[in-house]
């Protein structure tokens, strides 16, 4: 029963979203292009990863007859979910914006946090086929040490439009941890929601075992560190108390080579 309020409202919320964007696709000159807005994703701003934002003009590839000017928005958020700042950018047909996150934002950010990225057409017409659209980023982690390689993730999960209500959750990676060469793993959670969220991650292998709990703020961010080393194989379990958007945490794997590899888990 405790789960029923929950899920009755998540699908409320769906409900509630599909039909502003049908409103949307039938009357965007009236009501906007059906955009789905406000993706997010980890920032690293720390002595071991720099981020740098690539936005393409995801219109050229979708709608090339056209040429519409797409606004970006970027707000970045420090780990206790604090606003950082809000900035715009327009990008034009067949431009592409890549720039550090710290430029893009005219700032310096926190060490570590969440951004999200919303978007906005200069106009409606000749994009009617296209139904709902995003904003269209790749986020690079990119290494200060000279032994490191970039690290490239896409986003595919967009800001809670309505608070999650208490309802558990468990969720475990599909993927095994591990390496003869591996000295630790370092994982980043995000709370896409505005409300206080726990939760807790358990990494157990064949002689290893350890379970952090954390409390993440309303759009802030947690980093936890595992001394993990060896070919395991380590499983990771993630434990909200909220079904937030963003459940995935995102690992950071060390090895004894001074190589860095990131990935959702």
């Amino acid at each position: 029963m405790t789960n029923l309020l929950p899920a009755a409202l998540a699908r409320a919320g769906r409900a509630l979203d599909a039909a502003h964007m049908k409103l949307k696709k039938a009357k965007p000159h009236l009501f906007g292009s059906p955009i789905r807005q406000n993706m997010v994703q980890l920032y690293r701003h720390d002595a071991d990863f720099d981020t740098i934002i690539s936005i393409p003009h995801h219109l050229s590839f979708l709608a090339p007859d056209t040429n519409i000017d797409i606004t970006y928005g970027i707000r970045a958020f420090d780990r206790n979910g604090k606003l950082v700042a809000d900035r715009e950018h327009r990008v034009k047909h067949f431009e592409t914006l890549q720039r550090p996150i710290s430029e893009l934002l005219g700032c310096e950010p926190d060490e570590h946090g969440m951004f999200s990225i919303r978007c906005h057409y200069s106009s409606p017409s000749g994009i009617d086929f296209l139904g709902m659209t995003s904003p269209q980023f790749m986020t690079i982690f990119m290494p200060r040490s000279e032994r490191g390689a970039p690290q490239i993730t896409h986003s595919h999960k967009y800001m809670d439009r309505f608070p999650p209500l208490k309802n558990a959750f468990v969720r475990r990676s599909a993927l095994l941890e591990g390496d003869p060469n591996l000295t630790g793993i370092s994982y980043f959670l995000m709370n896409s929601s505005g409300v206080t969220a726990s939760a807790a991650l358990t990494l157990t292998g064949p002689s290893y075992s350890a379970r952090h709990p954390v409390t993440v703020k309303p759009h802030g961010a947690a980093r936890i560190d595992f001394d993990a080393a060896g070919e395991g194989p380590f499983e990771l379990a993630c434990e909200w108390d909220r079904v937030v958007n963003h459940r995935k945490p995102i690992a950071f794997r060390r090895f004894s080579s001074g190589l860095v590899t990131a990935a959702h888990s």
